[in-house]
């Protein structure tokens, strides 16, 4: 949560729906003045995602008659209409949701377009749009993701691969003495107990991932680019290493806005 002042002007409202969490954000021109994280719930109702918003923008004192817009980046189809049927309903509005075909300025090299997230498409506009390409956004989510834009802001493609906490969960389900662990960097990687080792390898391996697989990017690249983390564990592992140039943790939120100021007028 952030930023509890009245708002005077009219306001952007964006979701960032991922696996594990709902992000909320409220932009004021291009300023983010609120956001919110909420557990993903796919039986959630469009009524019962209005009666959380509300009490949310009640609680910092934004009157929801301000919202002229919505914007929706969403990776779980089942919650996509949840959130559609609220800004209709609610706001008299139909959202933007950001796609590879509403969102033409990206020029994208996947074989399939389509087939790349709305989450990686946001990465990719904000990212080149703050900081310039050669890029690689990291994106530390319930997988994490690399997404490599050039030097003339064209989405080239990346790598999908578990995220950190969805690797502890499933150690976790699936070897029967290996506890579930809290997602702190040990004090060292040689570990004396299994929840250090666990941590060790999860968080220390993950920045292995980090570091080698961007070297094998720059070397495809033919350059080195800066490296941009985002996502709930950018700022943690950003900590421990030199590879990362910069954290923006809401980096989605941010393309929302970008892409709906492009393409929904």
């Amino acid at each position: 949560m952030n930023t509890a002042h009245p708002l005077q002007s009219k306001l952007l409202l964006t979701f960032d729906i991922g696996n594990t969490n709902v992000v909320l954000g409220l932009f004021e021109g291009d300023q983010l003045v609120n956001h919110w994280r909420l557990a993903t719930s796919v039986s959630r109702t469009a009524d019962e995602a209005w009666i959380v918003l509300k009490a949310l923008c009640d609680n910092e004192q934004v009157q929801t008659d301000r919202i002229d817009g919505v914007a929706i980046s969403s990776v779980v189809p089942d919650l996509t209409s949840v959130f559609i049927d609220l800004s209709r309903q609610q706001f008299r509005i139909v959202p933007y949701e950001v796609r590879a075909d509403s969102a033409p300025s990206l020029q994208i090299h996947y074989r399939d377009p389509s087939a790349v997230g709305a989450d990686r498409i946001c990465n990719a506009v904000a990212g080149y749009q703050k900081h310039g390409g050669p890029l690689v956004v990291v994106d530390f989510g319930t997988a994490t993701t690399f997404d490599v834009v050039n030097r003339a802001g064209e989405y080239l493609g990346g790598i999908i691969t578990p995220g950190i906490e969805l690797a502890g969960k499933i150690l976790h389900l699936n070897a029967a003495r290996l506890p579930k662990v809290t997602l702190n960097f040990p004090e060292r990687i040689i570990a004396d107990t299994t929840e250090t080792s666990i941590q060790a390898g999860l968080l220390w391996g993950a920045v292995m991932v980090l570091e080698g697989l961007c070297e094998r990017i720059f070397n495809e690249l033919g350059e080195k680019a800066k490296v941009i983390a985002t996502g709930g564990l950018s700022a943690v592992i950003a900590e421990h290493t030199q590879m990362i140039d910069a954290v923006e943790p809401y980096l989605v939120l941010e393309g929302l806005r970008i892409l709906y100021h492009r393409h929904s007028r």
